[in-house]
């Protein structure tokens, strides 16, 4: 006769719980420590091993915080019932699970003496053996309420499945998403009835929803604001009453919102229960961030020297979050000696949302003095972009700028008159600026430049300076996740091991490298290009022996980065690179570069140690180069 078990909503819900990582705290014992060694034999399933592992006490809590003989009892009867509920979650209702301490059954009378007797620094031996047991199926699923058709698709439970919780409960959330996605902004679908019959092993699940009336947006109330204006961020919101309900629109509005950086965060809360029109009425919570933020950044390479930065930001200036940012740097303070440091000074308003929304209007100011082995360069910069974001990865920009300079190559100096249009267009998916550990990064750049004055009987008319740069990341461990349960998985890798790759080419077309400037040319070697090799080293050279630059660059790497502990991280790496003056870089200038790095991650991005070697070194190359700052090298 079928027995059925009561209605199984608790477990349901301790089992997400479990697989979500919660646990109780440890059990406190006034006893001495008893030291212990764990065995826990594999099920034959990695998935269902790894979720043991995650739920034990008798693990998790082994080393930092030890326990006496009577807390070591309770910790085993915890990872019992833990045990059967990570069985049932997977579909196995009729596991066997066995827990020894020391040879002896955790209910065996005799166990408790037996520890209290165990010699001091002895470790007692703990083995845990679990046979799963045959799968449970689902039986009857059935998703009863008023639930348009095309809202029901997303019930996507089939009889005859696994009866795994995560995917029952994933059903009911995903019917509840769909709902509100569809208007039904007040919907409910409250947990399942879910019976279990131990003789057919099945499992019967079936759901109620209730969605509610269908509704629209409603007027906005909007709390929090001090200098902010309320016209720009019902602009930036873009939400309009009696559009329909989404909740995708509202976190798109909301991520909107943030992206200018002058909020600290944005909360969107709709209402509860509609207006006398039927519009459901939202309420914006938001707090502003500081008015004024200073900016320090530091780095030391041991071809270029120590480099600092100080950069001081207004990010509200008159009301509509404008940003005021004035920038020095200065650079190779300790490499040459004060004579030889280089300095930026640099000054820019950005106005967002100038003409239409989404489009911003940069004015930039700014002045440098660099001396660098390839040349020396003094120079006045003045410049009109417009940046434009197209959606939330893909944005771009175009712009107006004129150069003044006067850069010496050779002991020959040269003054320079440029007016360029600047335009660069990027993709990034990635999910840390800083520390990327998954997602695609493109950006494409060209600036058209029209030489004025004397230069353009000397030099030509102008020349074109075109960039293509792209870096990938890879979670490793999104790997494993895919490779376990197929590339439909949601399950996501922890970042601990990274896999990223760059490349980056350059040509600069309509005159030959010789009627460029010498820092508008291509240069390649130092932390940022190809690590081993000093800074601008790789290329052809002057008559001298400098760096010449070029007018084709080619630049690669592959770095995998691996995290352990809290805080703590490796890095091996392959840099390569190549510059030309004659067009497309080939094999024979092929510079190497091959290194090993350290990083300590910190909440503001990794600090980044890095020590590589040129693999084909110039004469008069070192045999390694040591770099550190903030953020991966890309």
């Amino acid at each position: 006769m079928a027995h059925r078990a009561r209605r199984a909503l608790a477990w349901l819900v301790v089992m997400a719980g479990l697989l979500a990582g919660l646990g109780s705290g440890p059990l406190v014992c006034a006893a001495s420590p008893l030291a212990y060694t764990l065995v826990i034999m594999p099920t034959g399933d990695a998935a269902i091993d790894q979720a043991i592992r995650d739920a034990s006490q008798l693990a998790g809590l082994r080393e930092r915080a030890p326990v006496g003989p009577f807390a070591l009892l309770a910790r085993a009867e915890s990872d019992a019932v833990r045990f059967d509920t990570v069985l049932r979650s997977f579909g196995y209702y009729d596991g066997r699970i066995q827990i020894r301490i020391a040879g002896r059954a955790i209910d065996d009378p005799t166990l408790f003496p037996v520890l209290e007797d165990r010699p001091a620094g002895s470790p007692v031996k703990v083995a845990v053996n679990i046979a799963s047991g045959p799968l449970y199926r689902l039986g009857i699923v059935r998703l009863d309420g008023p639930v348009p058709a095309d809202v029901r698709a997303a019930f996507n439970l089939k009889s005859g499945d696994p009866a795994r919780a995560a995917a029952v409960l994933a059903a009911g959330e995903a019917v509840l998403q769909a709902l509100r996605e569809d208007g039904f902004a007040l919907a409910q679908v409250p947990p399942p009835d879910a019976l279990v019959d131990h003789d057919t092993r099945r499992m019967d699940v079936v759901y109620l929803a209730e969605p509610g009336p269908r509704v629209t947006l409603g007027s906005i109330t909007i709390n929090g604001l001090t200098r902010l204006r309320e016209d720009y961020v019902r602009r930036r919101l873009d939400l309009q009453p009696g559009e329909p309900f989404s909740p995708a629109r509202l976190e798109a509005a909301r991520r909107d919102l943030l992206a200018d950086g002058v909020l600290a965060w944005a909360r969107l809360t709709p209402g509860t229960v509609p207006d006398a029109e039927g519009r459901l009425p939202l309420t914006l919570d938001v707090a502003e961030r500081p008015l004024r933020v200073v900016r320090l950044a530091g780095a030391f390479s041991s071809d270029e020297g120590t480099t600092g930065s100080a950069a001081w930001t207004h990010r509200n200036l008159f009301g509509g979050a404008e940003q005021l940012t004035l920038r020095a740097d200065l650079g190779q303070v300790t490499e040459g000696g004060p004579q030889a440091a280089s300095y930026l000074v640099n000054g820019s308003l950005r106005i967002p949302d100038r003409w239409l929304r989404d489009l911003a209007l940069r004015l930039d100011l700014g002045a440098v003095n660099e001396s660098l082995e390839a040349y020396d360069r003094e120079a006045v910069t003045a410049g009109a972009v417009l940046e434009r974001r197209f959606s939330e990865q893909l944005s771009g920009s175009a712009g107006l700028a004129f150069e003044r300079s006067r850069v010496t190559q050779e002991d020959d100096p040269r003054d320079y008159r440029l007016l360029s249009l600047p335009l660069t267009l990027t993709y990034d998916t990635t999910d840390d600026p800083l520390n990327p550990r998954r997602g695609l990064r493109l950006t494409a750049q060209a600036a058209p430049t029209q030489h004025l004055g004397q230069e353009l009987a000397r030099d030509g008319p102008g020349f074109v300076r075109g960039r293509l740069a792209g870096s990938a990341y890879l979670d490793l461990g999104d790997l494993l996740a895919w490779a376990h349960a197929g590339p439909s998985s949601s399950r996501i890798g922890s970042g601990q091991s990274v896999l990223a790759g760059r490349l980056v080419l350059g040509s600069i077309l309509g005159a030959v490298a010789d009627q460029v400037p010498p820092d508008w040319r291509f240069y390649a070697g130092g932390g940022g290009s190809v690590r081993g090799y000093p800074f601008q080293s790789i290329g052809p050279r002057t008559p001298s022996g400098t760096p010449a630059g070029g007018d084709g660059l080619f630049e690669a790497s592959l770095e995998w980065r691996r995290r352990f502990g809290a805080n703590w991280g490796l890095a091996m790496f392959l840099d390569a690179g190549a510059v030309s003056a004659t067009g497309t870089p080939d094999a024979d200038g092929l510079a190497v570069g091959l290194g090993l790095g350290v990083r300590y991650h910190t909440p503001i991005g990794p600090v980044r140690a890095d020590i590589a070697t040129p693999l084909n070194p110039h004469q008069g190359d070192s045999p390694l180069q040591l770099y550190i700052g903030i953020g991966q090298a890309f």
